[in-house]
């Protein structure tokens, strides 16, 4: 039934395109053919104007599920390339974002959401082996100062503290790494420019969502709040991001030349 129907909606708009013919009878004949074909399915041009617009679902990567980082990546795929977007997910567990768009644009936008969501990942393993060492090194030395020797060496043996400090390192760097990536993530979003949508554009948008998914119910934001070691993994992040990425989504918001630049 799907393919029949958008088999009618591109044979109506090859007769509109035809009806723009300077041959004035060629013109006129595709013109009554496509009218024709509107009434007796009940069409409007609003329609034909909607088949343009498409949505494609992406994977979220489970490294990448908390839903402030997720939120921030489609954002910038959005932004960048004036798609709309919404999350699906199973639960608690948010598994995929589909994007709305024409479709000229639309599979780039979600090869680049792809492309920048590995990238991601790989930022936030590199990040994670460097704060690991730098905290062991942090950890070994305030153990230090703390316990003499004989006395720490006497705790480890029994157990004592190995917990504790597991436990810390574990919570450290889990947080501060998740800080980090937010950072990364802030500066490319501030290095994308918006992509310039017309008024038609963003109504076919607007009526599709209506049409397709009339119960979306907005997600709840979320507050972030750092320690200062936190702060300084997102400081790094801005730095990193800003010096590393670059985001293209070509001139005049041309789909064909998006491109990214990475420089590690």
């Amino acid at each position: 039934m799907e393919k029949s129907y958008q088999a009618l909606l591109e044979r109506i708009k090859k007769l509109m395109a035809l009806s723009q013919s300077s041959n004035p009878s060629e013109a006129s004949i595709a013109l009554n053919r496509a009218q024709k074909l509107m009434q007796e399915h009940n069409l409007c041009m609003d329609d034909i104007s909607m088949s343009e617009i498409n949505e494609k679902a992406e994977e979220i990567l489970p490294a990448l599920r908390d839903r402030v980082l997720f939120t921030h990546l489609a954002g910038i795929i959005g932004r960048a390339f004036g798609v709309e977007y919404f999350f699906t997910h199973q639960g608690r567990v948010y598994q995929s974002v589909s994007f709305i768009g024409p479709k000229a644009r639309l599979a780039t936008a979600c090869y680049t959401f792809t492309i920048l969501a590995r990238q991601a990942v790989q930022v936030k393993k590199d990040f994670r082996v460097m704060e690991k060492k730098r905290i062991l090194k942090n950890l070994s030395s305030l153990l230090e100062k703390r316990y003499s020797q004989q006395t720490l060496s006497m705790a480890f043996f029994n157990n004592e503290i190995d917990d504790l400090v597991r436990k810390t390192i574990d919570s450290t760097l889990r947080q501060n790494t998740k800080a980090y990536l937010h950072g990364w993530l802030r500066a490319v979003y501030e290095k994308v420019v918006d992509f310039a949508q017309d008024e038609e554009e963003n109504r076919l948008i607007e009526n599709y969502m209506q049409r397709h998914h009339p119960d979306l119910a907005p997600m709840r934001a979320r507050t972030l709040r750092f320690s200062r070691d936190q702060m300084q993994a997102y400081g790094q992040g801005k730095i990193d991001g800003q010096d590393g990425f670059e985001l293209y989504h070509g001139v005049n918001g041309a789909a064909g030349n998006a491109r990214l630049n990475y420089n590690k």
